[in-house]
């Protein structure tokens, strides 16, 4: 035996066995620590497998529900005020529109009726002018009546005052106050009002 322990693969050998040996009695003493066995797990299934419902109140819920249709109630109120402004803002647009038409229209009825002696035709109207000047303002009126309101106005233009007054007041009496004539007169005068000359035709 000694001659056994002198030999150094025998003392190997018995090493490797001794700790194999160690190593198999942790196991069997620690296996339970090291490898726990399963535990029964008490699982419970409902038979109804219907949703919970949850039927509860408070009074922070009631206060932010009453805030929540307040906010609502004021959009809603909102809305239909805007929706008003708008109608009233087109309406608004369109009568601008109308009234700027009825400008437009009234200027350019207005332009039609007043009367500009361009420099050209200054002479010919005064020349006219002495003429029917000179006449009975019967005869004159007569005369007038051939023309065209503008032409009319142009030659009442280079007519003294007096003269004028007098074909005017032939227009007002004569067929015993004719209507045609009265507003004939009152427009002729209206456009002297508005007349102008060329610089050119003063000369």
């Amino acid at each position: 035996m000694s001659s056994l322990l002198s030999k150094s693969w025998f003392l190997a050998v018995l090493a490797l066995v001794i700790m194999l040996g160690t190593q198999v009695g942790s196991y069997v003493l620690y296996r339970d620590m090291i490898f726990p066995a399963d535990k029964d797990v008490l699982v419970i299934k409902r038979e109804d497998p219907s949703p919970i419902a949850w039927n509860f109140s408070s009074d922070d819920l009631k206060r932010l529900k009453a805030e929540l249709n307040k906010r609502m109630a004021e959009v809603v109120e909102k809305e239909e005020n805007l929706a008003t402004y708008e109608a009233r803002l087109q309406s608004d647009r369109i009568e601008i529109e109308e009234i700027k038409a009825e400008v437009v229209r009234m200027r350019d009825t207005l332009l039609k009726d007043v009367v500009e002696v361009e420099a050209w035709e200054g002479k010919n109207l005064k020349t006219l002018a002495d003429t029917y000047g000179n006449l009975d303002p019967d005869a004159t009126v007569k005369i007038f009546s051939e023309l065209d309101d503008a032409t009319v106005a142009k030659i009442l233009r280079f007519m003294k005052p007096a003269t004028i007054g007098d074909i005017l007041q032939e227009m007002a009496v004569q067929g015993g106050g004719n209507d045609a004539l009265i507003k004939r007169a009152a427009k002729l005068s209206d456009m002297l009002r508005l007349s102008k000359d060329d610089l050119q035709a003063k000369k």
